[in-house]
């Protein structure tokens, strides 16, 4: 074989210096010439490739189309890239695909001869794209969801600030009497503890979020804390006429946790279930030993979740009900406030509702102290 003559070293140098797979072609679509990076790349030697189908390195799906597509692109050589808004696949030599764009172009002096294909891996950069449209989705839902949370702030605070400027036109009036006066303190408390309670969720939220929120852990009998949140929730309980039976556990329930917070947890569950049960609904409030693990339970007779919803009740904003409804009202955060808690305790919550208008239950579980002489020691 004579020797190479130096344009054709600086062709083969060219091609092995190419950064892409490039794949020489005739006009019949039989590979003539292929780089190292092919073979990288695809995972065949070239003795394997060169006098085959080009259609060797496309799934089988593609074989068909592609030929009809080699033999148009024959008629009408010029440079092109192939896979400009097409969703491209190679095929490697252990049967993965994976996807590809390709530029193909007639090679001088004789075009219509040979066609050199230059071929990407396009792996990486399809990665980046689904992970940017990931993102775009993330942050349109997050606009979203700050839309929604400023109406609903607007709404929750117009309720009880119109109401309460009515009470203070009613007390400038001369001709107002005691019982008057006593229905207008009553309704001034209930409008202000609760713009308070929004309020205090908006910063316990937002110093969880970032980490800023934290507990004053001690060891307590969790019972303790259900009187404090019954409590905390009469006001909404008491306004809709709710029959509230409370059933705690007959034996101590000793955890590692901070009062003021599992209350809280107990006290939004029943909060919650005020807003979804209709006047004069019944909610259970039961506190017991389950599998090593303090179990309250909060459930209800009101309007119950639809199957789809049960993942979602604890996302952020999330409230459950037709557009438009505001008859819970609420920003929809209580849920998603009771779930960061009982995680910062160890512990977890679940929901469960049979369907609309069965009604839901809200079941939290904190991990028991270990029994033994140095609990007992603690909690002395």
């Amino acid at each position: 074989m004579p020797p190479a003559s130096q344009p054709e070293r600086l062709f083969h140098g060219f091609l092995e210096a190419a950064p892409d797979a490039v794949v020489i072609i005739d006009e019949g679509g039989m590979v003539v010439q292929v780089n190292s990076q092919t073979e990288k790349l695809f995972g065949y030697c070239r003795e394997e490739l060169v006098g085959h189908p080009l259609e060797v390195l496309m799934p089988e799906r593609f074989r068909g189309t592609h030929i009809a597509q080699r033999g148009a692109y024959f008629a009408d050589p010029r440079p092109r890239s192939m896979g400009r808004g097409l969703d491209l696949f190679g095929l490697k030599k252990d049967g993965r695909e994976f996807p590809i764009d390709i530029s193909i172009s007639p090679l001088p002096p004789d075009p219509g001869v040979l066609f050199a294909s230059a071929i990407r891996d396009m792996t990486d950069h399809r990665r980046l794209e689904d992970e940017l449209r990931a993102r775009t989705r993330e942050l349109e839902e997050a606009d979203r969801q700050k839309d929604q949370f400023l109406s609903a702030v607007a709404h929750e605070l117009r309720n009880p600030l119109t109401a309460l400027g009515y009470v203070a036109h009613i007390l400038q009036s001369p001709q107002i009497d005691a019982a008057a006066r006593q229905r207008a303190a009553g309704l001034i408390e209930r409008q202000t503890a609760h713009m308070a309670r929004l309020v205090e969720d908006l910063l316990d939220l937002a110093g969880v979020r970032c980490g800023k929120l934290t507990l004053r852990r001690e060891s307590i009998d969790l019972r303790t804390v259900v009187p404090t949140a019954v409590e905390l929730s009469h006001l909404l309980i008491r306004a809709h006429k709710h029959q509230l039976e409370v059933a705690p556990s007959a034996e101590p329930l000793w955890v590692s946790g901070d009062p003021t917070r599992l209350a809280q947890v107990v006290s939004n569950l029943l909060t919650n279930a005020a807003k979804y049960t209709p006047e004069g609904g019944r909610i259970r409030l039961t506190a017991a030993r389950e599998d090593g693990a303090a179990v309250v339970r909060v459930r209800d007779d009101g309007t119950g979740i639809p199957q789809e919803m049960l993942s979602r009740v604890f996302d952020l904003f999330t409230q459950i009900g037709a557009a438009g409804d505001d008859r819970a009202g609420g920003l929809g955060i209580g849920l998603s406030l009771v779930q960061r808690l009982v995680e910062l305790h160890g512990g977890t919550v679940a929901a469960f509702s049979d369907g609309p208008g069965q009604g839901s239950e809200f079941v939290v579980r904190i991990p028991l102290l270990p029994e033994g002489p140095a609990t007992q020691e603690l909690l002395n």
